[in-house]
């Protein structure tokens, strides 16, 4: 088996959990480079892919792949994989929802308490010694109760924020997604489904974005749709960077056309060295570390290992994406 995942990732579980993967030959990718990648790739049965999402299995490395038989991403979103490529080579691609869900939702909401209680701001303030306690307000400080918080995407993800929210106080909380909640998965929280995503930007004092990226999806919140956010608006991505239009939510920052963002996420990362985003006050930004508490990273890795058992034993996990309906069966090696 190959695993394009961190070393320190998978190697705990293997200490605290036991899996039947040791008896087998594992090989991770490091250094963490394309061309190791694919050197080694040839010879995988299984993949497991790269929760950070940093190197890619794209068309051209799952063409190498001739043996593999599964891949499992170990994470809900999958978009470091070509899974169309992957259908094409009939190569099933599993992923691993719910395991990050409720770290997600925390980081969500405590970025939702940092923008709207102008927390940056004011720490730097109280850090050189001034003291704004009055007139911090007249900035804009409020409470998060008070605010009409709008979901884009209702999935795990979505639902575990709503009932964080509610538990503030939030109500109603209104959210856009393709089709209406169950009253199982609603039951006691004040939800209003609204029609659109327009409807959804324009009723919403803070908008929180957690939707795949798909070709639908990329691109989503484009600068007409920030406008319609507003002056006060506030924009939350713990989704994917390119569901939004970075240029125009810049250009919106810097401008005051919305009134501040919280971002996990970017359209390129890592995001390191001088970067457009530090030269703004009104962004709370970190890592791409929504998901990754160490208890998300045990919760993925156990998954993503309790799919490669499956496998390993003859099944199909059932969490394939790719509507591969099979392990792939790779035909005898031709000399």
């Amino acid at each position: 088996m190959l695993s394009t995942s961190p070393r320190d990732v998978i190697a705990p579980v293997h200490r605290r959990h036991g899996s039947g993967l040791p008896e087998h030959d594992l090989r991770f990718v490091k250094p963490r480079t394309a061309d190791e990648l694919h050197s080694l790739i040839t010879g995988a049965d299984f993949v497991l892919g790269d929760w950070t999402g940093e190197l890619r299995l794209d068309r051209a490395t799952l063409a190498l792949a001739e043996r593999c038989r599964l891949i499992v991403q170990p994470t809900a979103g999958h978009d470091s994989i070509d899974v169309d490529a992957a259908r094409e080579l009939g190569i099933p691609v599993a992923n691993t929802p719910g395991a990050n869900t409720r770290a997600v939702a925390e980081w969500t909401v405590m970025a939702m308490l940092m923008v709207v209680k102008n927390a940056l701001v004011n720490h730097e303030r109280t850090r050189r010694g001034e003291w704004w306690m009055t007139a911090a307000a007249d900035e804009g400080l409020h409470d998060l109760a008070g605010r009409a918080v709008g979901i884009l995407g209702m999935g795990r993800t979505g639902l575990a924020v709503a009932r964080r929210l509610a538990a503030f106080g939030v109500a109603p909380i209104l959210y856009h997604h393709r089709r209406p909640v169950t009253d199982a998965d609603s039951a006691g929280l004040p939800l209003e489904r609204v029609s659109g995503v327009d409807e959804l930007c324009t009723r919403s004092d803070v908008l929180s974005l957690h939707v795949p990226l798909t070709g639908d999806t990329r691109g989503l919140i484009d600068r007409r749709r920030l406008r319609l956010l507003g002056s006060g608006g506030v924009l939350v991505n713990g989704a994917r960077g390119p569901v939004v239009d970075e240029h125009a939510l810049h250009t919106a920052l810097r401008s005051r056309e919305i009134s501040s963002a919280a971002l996990d996420v970017f359209g390129d990362e890592p995001l390191t060295g001088e970067h457009r985003w530090a030269e703004l006050d009104n962004v709370f930004l970190s890592p791409h570390l929504a998901g990754s508490t160490l208890e998300s990273r045990e919760a993925m890795t156990a998954g993503a290992l309790a799919s490669l058992d499956t496998a390993l034993r003859g099944g199909l996990p059932s969490t394939i994406v790719n509507d591969v309906a099979g392990l792939h069966m790779p035909g005898p090696a031709t000399e």
